[in-house]
């Protein structure tokens, strides 16, 4: 497989798009039979095709390794203490908005990546991926200040 990157136009067309700059200086093309040149388009492209989805593949592996170093797979157990990521309000600077809220508590789990969590007992429950949370960290007491 070719490591360089093929054009946009000759992954579409199976060729190098020709512009007039090129009609003037290069010589014409030698022609070739109608069924010879469609024959020898669809093999480029077939080519062009599997080398792309190869290409695809190995980056969207790539990617996912990446997102799976970072992403919460241990999940979270009933009862823990989350702080959950809120919704953007629209009109406002997400920098002037807060970036966590809570502490809030586990409820339930409803399947591998959405949990119901809420704030108190007589709050309303959230449901909320997993995604949107991040572990609650006790604060800790301020050690030497006096």
């Amino acid at each position: 497989m070719n490591q360089q990157a093929r054009p946009p136009a000759s992954i579409l067309f199976g060729a190098e798009l020709r512009l007039p700059i090129d009609l003037i200086s290069d010589r014409p093309k030698k022609e070739e039979g109608v069924n010879n040149y469609i024959s020898h388009l669809e093999d480029r492209l077939k080519l062009t095709h599997a080398e792309v989805r190869q290409k695809m593949r190995i980056e969207s592996d790539r990617m996912k390794t990446r997102y799976d170093l970072r992403a919460n797979t241990g999940g979270f157990q009933v009862g823990e203490k989350v702080w959950p990521n809120p919704k953007r309000t629209k009109g406002k600077s997400p920098k002037l908005q807060k970036s966590w809220e809570g502490p809030y508590i586990i409820v339930t789990q409803l399947n591998d990546v959405v949990y119901r969590i809420q704030k108190n007992p007589q709050a309303k429950m959230k449901i909320v991926h997993i995604d949107r949370l991040t572990p609650y960290q006790e604060p800790h007491p301020n050690e030497g200040v006096t």
